[in-house]
């Protein structure tokens, strides 16, 4: 590791007069969120103290020295407070500051709090003591290439207010969600991450082995059917927030690891679960930022996302026939083909089923158009093997799935739990696996066996809620609201 020489020479002169650079613990009366706290309604006279003997800590930012009497600003959770320090409360700890302490460090401060004639809440510092040496240059993040920012978070979290508040977002909205479905008599379980058969999404796993066992396992793709599993298990109302890996590409809307809210919801159906999924969404996004309406940036403009409003409701065939300005029912497969072919486009596994066909027109024509909040429902029954046919459109099934911004948020079933037409749809994936889709789902045969014991009317529900957070934060990459996403090894591991 190449460290700065100078900050180098500065620790071990700190040690060599016995001073512990590194000290155990520092005793705080209150942070600096808490100071401003306890002041924001005060109006005291200028250079009067008005709270004794605070005792705080922070990162150094700024150092001003004028004489015998300088500034320094220190920043904690965010939050900044300047300090006094003069030559008459020190005395030799006055000149030992600046030959010591440098920017990024972090210390402990004591003393009294009053105003500037400027108005600027201060702290005349009567003694503090270096905490942490930090021993790089803080970096002028201004100028950081997002590759670094990405690689070196805390960095990132430390010198860039935008990225901290990013988080507080994310952490903010996943605490809402838990609470709006806790009121809404929902229990939090837990599913294992390490599984001997993925499933619950058409995806490509990552694969582990477990040397106890000598088998291959896989990392979750989907927190779905240990989910369903509880609802056999006579749990009736579940969800689970937690981390899924597709061994996928990674680009604006895709992160290989990503965090999935999953509920399950015992005698509902797809359409209980659309007015819930819209009424939360409102709820949260109220709570968090204070508004539903969103100020979003689309890569050619900037739009308002009206989460109060009722949400569009459109079939997928439907929306399709707008875009194409004809029926799309009506369209022989060969139709669909051409169009697939002037677009340039294959639909999955390169299986030309009409549904499949359909599928893959509607995510190039209509998907970059839904910008405002739209349930696009009624999908075709080839697009999925876990959900159930629709009651009344023969060759559908009761799916939807929620676009916000031009991209999926959200995906939704009246859940299939007929276990001999599970068995079937299961080997229909198999067959288009053998075929070469790599992403066709596998046949579990314990979730058959689990439904075969009987499984109640149920609507399920997943949200990506990384793509929730970039809409709140009026960020276009998935990257900017993950906390540490995905970069070669190599960019984090390099000696900077």
């Amino acid at each position: 590791m190449q460290w700065d020489e100078r900050r180098l020479k500065i620790l071990e002169e700190l040690k060599s007069k016995g001073i512990n650079p590194y000290p155990q613990k520092y005793e705080i009366t209150h942070t600096i969120t808490q100071i401003k706290e306890l002041v924001k309604n005060k109006n005291d006279k200028p250079h009067e103290p008005f709270m004794f003997n605070i005792s705080t800590a922070g990162r150094v930012a700024n150092i001003r020295i004028h004489g015998k009497a300088s500034f320094v600003d220190i920043f904690d959770e965010g939050e900044r407070l300047q300090l006094y320090l003069r030559v008459n409360e020190l005395k030799e700890k006055y000149d030992d500051f600046f030959k010591y302490i440098d920017r990024g460090d972090i210390i402990g401060v004591k003393g009294d709090l009053f105003y500037t004639m400027k108005g600027e809440l201060t702290l005349l510092v009567k003694d503090y003591t270096l905490l942490s040496k930090a021993l790089l240059e803080p970096p002028d993040w201004t100028k950081l290439s997002p590759e670094f920012r990405y690689a070196h978070r805390y960095v990132d979290f430390l010198y860039n207010d935008i990225a901290r508040k990013a988080m507080e977002i994310r952490f903010n909205t996943i605490k809402e969600i838990r609470q709006y479905l806790y009121s809404k008599g929902f229990m939090e379980v837990e599913t294992p991450i390490l599984q001997p058969v993925y499933g619950g999404a058409l995806a490509k796993p990552f694969k582990t082995h477990i040397n106890y066992l000598n088998e291959d396992w896989y990392l979750r793709i989907s927190l779905e059917l240990y989910l369903k599993r509880f609802i056999v298990g006579g749990f009736d109302k579940v969800f689970e927030i937690g981390k899924v890996f597709r061994n996928e590409d990674a680009d604006v809307t895709h992160n290989p690891e990503f965090t999935m809210l999953e509920l399950y919801w015992a005698y509902a159906d797809y359409n209980d679960i659309m007015n819930l999924t819209e009424d939360m969404l409102r709820v949260v996004s109220k709570n968090v930022i204070g508004d539903t309406k969103i100020r979003y940036t689309l890569l050619d403009r900037q739009v308002e996302i009206d989460l109060g409003s009722p949400f569009r409701r459109i079939s997928m065939y439907d929306s399709l026939s707008e875009a194409l300005g004809k029926n799309v029912e009506n369209m022989t497969d060969e139709e669909l083909k051409s169009l697939l072919d002037k677009y340039n486009l294959k639909p999955r596994g390169n299986m030309y089923s009409r549904g499949l066909m359909i599928e893959k027109l509607f995510d190039k024509l209509v998907t970059p158009n839904l910008i405002q909040p739209t349930f696009i429902t009624d999908y075709p029954i080839e697009t999925t093997p876990l959900c159930k046919p629709h009651r009344s459109k023969p060759g559908l099934v009761e799916r939807f799935e929620l676009y916000i911004g031009g991209m999926e948020l959200a995906n939704a079933y009246t859940e299939l739990n007929d276990p001999v037409l599970q068995d079937q749809l299961f080997k229909q994936e198999q067959e288009m696996f053998r075929r070469g889709d790599e992403e066709a789902h596998p046949y579990d045969v314990d979730f058959v066996r689990a439904i075969s014991y009987g499984m109640p009317p149920t609507g399920g529900l997943g949200i990506g809620i990384d793509r929730f957070v970039m809409l709140l934060t009026n960020n276009y990459s998935i990257k900017e609201v993950i906390p540490f996403p995905i970069i070669s090894a190599k960019i984090i591991q390099e000696d900077s």
